[in-house]
């Protein structure tokens, strides 16, 4: 019996399934030969060919200059990924703070703008300052913005799928704000919304103290306590993506032990205070002062209460503490192991982060990264 023929439709598929195969190979180990990408995709070397052309004829690669002094034999050609050939923007938006970094295909840092904003600001004010932000961060960096592949934003409050913001108590007028709809009206590319401590447990598997550890849960902690879980590697959002808002077991204790520890969640800038009151009370606990002692094992007594509670839930491997007081390791950390070894079966790992303060803005990077990668793959169908 004959072999039916493939169609042109066929033809188009395979073709485009091949470029996106070539083009994942060339990203994971960039530069490299013809050989190296039919090696590590198990296409044929003329089929590999072909689908690097296509990929230089579209601008996601190019092609290495032989280096002039080897005169022996012919060189093999060498191709790299072009992380130029599109962008791709994070942000923090923070009651203090919004922060935004523009980042190549890679990842790596183009630029980064902070504008410190009152923590009373208006919803439509605050997104105005995204829209600021985004802008030096475009103009710095010489970049046009259709050049843009997707946008990462990470916020406090639980956020839906479709980056409406559903709950909030941290930004004004925030709750129903559709922030995902606002700001795709400045940018033409996706733009992702997800809660700030998820993106900020995201960036800290992805480049900090729990890589390669595939559950795990991140303690957000500032005028506000969020966590952010990642199980089987992934982050987990729950069914409204309101999964670790743990502050919410007893926010009154909560309260007034975060009160004692960071000062009251005022208008007030924490900023221009210099985190006065956290500083006073961590040196004199470091030098033994009783009181200030007190302070901190109530805090952790308080913290372990509620880290203790997902433990048991979900059994991670790690628990790690971030935000502002991630510095403050050396107090919190045997603190908080000794509290949760009282009622948890078996105590995870307590590590403080190793990324500070720009977790949120490193897991929008990596948000975005992820759909301009789906992006890219769509993209490369050839012509």
């Amino acid at each position: 019996m004959s072999k039916p023929r493939a169609t042109s439709g066929d033809q188009s598929l395979l073709r485009l399934i091949n470029s996106v195969a070539v083009l994942s190979a060339l990203r994971e180990s960039s530069p490299a030969t013809l050989t190296d990408m039919a090696a590590s995709t198990g296409l044929s070397r003329p089929t590999v060919e072909a689908a690097i052309a296509d990929l230089v004829e579209q601008g996601w690669a190019s092609e290495l200059q032989a280096e002039a002094e080897r005169r022996v034999g012919r060189p093999a050609r060498r191709y790299v990924f072009r992380a130029d050939s599109g962008y791709v923007l994070g942000f923090d938006v923070g009651a203090h703070r919004v922060l935004g970094r523009l980042a190549d295909l890679n990842g790596r840092t183009i630029h980064t703008h902070e504008t410190q904003v009152d923590p009373q600001l208006d919803a439509e004010s605050r997104v105005a300052v995204v829209r600021k932000v985004a802008a030096k961060c475009l103009a710095a960096g010489r970049v046009e913005r259709s050049r843009l592949m997707a946008v990462g934003v990470g916020s406090p409050g639980i956020i839906d799928a479709d980056g409406n913001v559903t709950v909030s108590t941290v930004l004004p007028g925030w709750v129903g704000l559709p922030l995902a709809r606002k700001l795709s009206r400045s940018f033409h590319c996706t733009v992702l919304v997800d809660n700030d401590a998820n993106l900020a447990a995201m960036a800290e598997r992805g480049h900090g103290v729990a890589q390669d550890v595939d559950d795990l849960i991140y303690l957000l902690i500032g005028r506000r306590i969020g966590a952010g879980l990642v199980l089987g590697g992934r982050v987990h959002r729950g069914f409204g993506g309101a999964a670790g808002e743990i502050g919410l077991l007893d926010p009154q204790k909560w309260e007034r032990c975060r009160e004692l520890l960071l000062g009251p969640a005022t208008t007030e800038s924490l900023t221009d205070r210099h985190h006065e009151v956290t500083d006073r009370i961590i040196t004199a606990a470091r030098a033994g002062d009783a009181g200030a002692l007190t302070i901190i094992d109530d805090f952790c007594a308080v913290l372990a209460q509620h880290a203790a509670a997902m433990t048991l839930t979900v059994d991670p491997e790690m628990i790690i503490i971030g935000g502002g007081l991630a510095a403050a390791g050396d107090l919190l950390l045997p603190r908080l192991r000794t509290h949760i070894d009282r009622v948890c079966i078996r105590t995870p790992r307590i590590e403080a982060s190793t990324i500070g303060q720009e977790a949120v803005v490193l897991g929008a990077v990596q948000l975005a990264l992820h759909s301009a990668d789906e992006a890219l793959h769509q993209q490369a169908a050839p012509t």
